[in-house]
């Protein structure tokens, strides 16, 4: 696998970014997992069946005999449970996903015996079978390991961050990780799916950030997938009758955090930003027909999405008007903080700060890698210390409107909980994801949605909504088991039913 940005992060605990979590994919297991291209039917993993109460107040999974993490310890009931306390416990990226329906995992899952989890959670919960699939958060841990290597009671993050050894269930372990260069898994032997058929023994994930480099590797045979190329490079590529391109609408939209502190700390001027933003010359001049204009801070596969929310168009005198109206004078100096290997966010930010001169405002572009990205976004520095836009993309853990929302503008999704990049807080947002969290009806939960998409992108914007992309992998024809990328999980590939093709 050829990919142009590194994983930084391969706890799966606080990794919440597709990089990392591409390898942590290989490593770690779910109780259950999306099935193929579907975002509401699932399989079976650690768990080989499950079942809820009239109510889905109590959910009951039976774990598969045999199970084993790759220090060779059993991976049983007690471990799950344990596995999901650490993760609530740390409160770090993903936690929300689980946390939402389980705030206290050490008297809410019981254990009646070594091959039985009960989930209590208290209410009706139908969203709770979707959370436990999700393809972030929600893997099984070693503990045993990770506390093994336990700093200062950080219940073995540090560690875990860069190693695997013994932590995961599935069919490959950590052989190698050098972030910003290379990741080898090999296959766990005595993993409980079994190596009988064809199945690749040896996953090499590269770390190539030119484009062109990319291309040539994929074309001279020397890695047999990518993801998302340019549109020039995916046109070429083809027409290769070797290769195979995959293209889909996901659940996923970009947009650019805007951090709420310095020139962009009032409402007025966040607007401003958003009527600056040249979003034809984006989709189509970048893009060239692998993309559509944003509709929102949803997109419209997502559960929850309202077409008529407001969607802001370009318009310079708007925008000039409201940066006079916050006090932000013309020669003002706006950074963005972009990951370097990103072509396409690259030249977006030359397009914007173009825009940006003809109304008086510099934008300073910071290309970074993707590891430095991460750490400042998730980071603990202040809203005052952090550059004033992120271009970033989210999707949902769960085909979920309220999971989209919350880790980008909940006020307590900030500094490392979330992905709130921006510190942004609004007392009404938070008021209303609440009620689409505890929502009992689909109206409620709508009706809650629908509120929230308009105050942050038109009322009191969090972010620049300005592109729903098509995600793209291409790979060799001689790869068999590639059923396309699930709505919910891009970027992530089931390595283990992948195999070559032999003539």
């Amino acid at each position: 696998m050829g990919t142009a940005a590194s994983a930084s992060d391969i706890d799966p605990h606080s990794a919440y970014d597709g990089r990392s979590n591409m390898i942590i994919y290989g490593i770690y297991e779910q109780l259950m997992r999306l099935e193929d291209n579907a975002t509401d039917r699932y399989i079976p993993l650690i768990a080989e069946s499950w079942t809820s109460n009239e109510d889905q107040s109590v959910w009951t999974f039976t774990l598969r005999d045999g199970v084993t993490f790759h220090d060779g310890s059993a991976c049983d009931a007690a471990a799950v449970k344990a596995s999901f306390e650490r993760m609530v416990g740390m409160g770090l990226g993903p936690f929300i996903v689980i946390q939402r329906f389980l705030p206290d995992p050490a008297t809410q899952i019981s254990t009646p015996d070594a091959r039985t989890v009960v989930f209590d959670l208290g209410s009706p919960q139908p969203m709770f079978e979707a959370a436990i699939a999700a393809p972030y958060g929600s893997f099984i841990v070693n503990t045993k390991v990770t506390m093994a290597n336990e700093q200062d009671e950080d219940m073995g993050h540090g560690w875990l961050q860069l190693n695997a050894e013994g932590a995961g269930t599935g069919p490959y372990r950590l052989s190698s990780f050098e972030p910003e260069r290379e990741t080898v898994l090999e296959r766990y032997e005595d993993y409980w799916g079994g190596w009988d058929g064809n199945h690749f023994s040896r996953v090499i994930v590269r770390v190539v950030p030119e484009g062109g480099t990319l291309r040539q590797l994929l074309e001279q045979g020397q890695i047999d997938m990518v993801d998302n190329l340019t549109p020039e490079d995916t046109d070429a590529l083809a027409a290769n009758p070797e290769l195979r391109v995959d293209r889909d609408y996901t659940t996923s939209d970009g947009y650019i955090i805007m951090t709420v502190a310095g020139p962009l700390e009032s409402v007025a001027a966040r607007q401003a930003m958003c009527w600056a933003f040249p979003y034809d010359d984006v989709v189509d001049g970048i893009y060239q027909g692998y993309a559509k204009k944003g509709s929102g801070p949803l997109a419209e596969l997502c559960r929850g999405y309202d077409p008529a929310t407001f969607v802001y168009s370009t318009d310079l005198d708007k925008a000039r008007s409201l940066l006079a109206e916050a006090g932000v004078t013309e020669g003002t100096t706006v950074s963005m903080m972009l990951i370097g290997s990103d072509e396409a966010a690259k030249q977006m930010a030359q397009l914007y700060a173009a825009n940006l001169a003809m109304i008086g405002i510099t934008l300073d572009i910071q290309a970074v890698d993707q590891s430095t990205f991460i750490s400042t976004a998730y980071g603990e520095a202040p809203a005052d210390e952090r550059p004033n836009m992120f271009p970033w993309f989210w999707q949902p853990d769960y085909n979920d409107g309220w999971d989209h929302l919350w880790p980008q503008v909940a006020c307590d999704a900030s500094f490392g909980r979330g992905a709130n990049a921006g510190v942004y807080c609004n007392e009404q947002v938070d008021t209303l994801l609440e009620a689409a969290r505890d929502a009992g009806d689909p109206e409620t939960y709508q009706a809650a949605l629908s509120e929230i998409q308009n105050l942050i992108s038109r009322d009191d914007p969090a972010g620049i909504y300005y592109v729903q992309i098509q995600w793209i992998t291409i790979l060799r024809k001689d790869i068999d088991g590639f059923v396309g990328v699930n709505p919910i999980a891009t970027g992530l590939y089931d390595f283990y039913r992948l195999s070559r093709v032999t003539a």
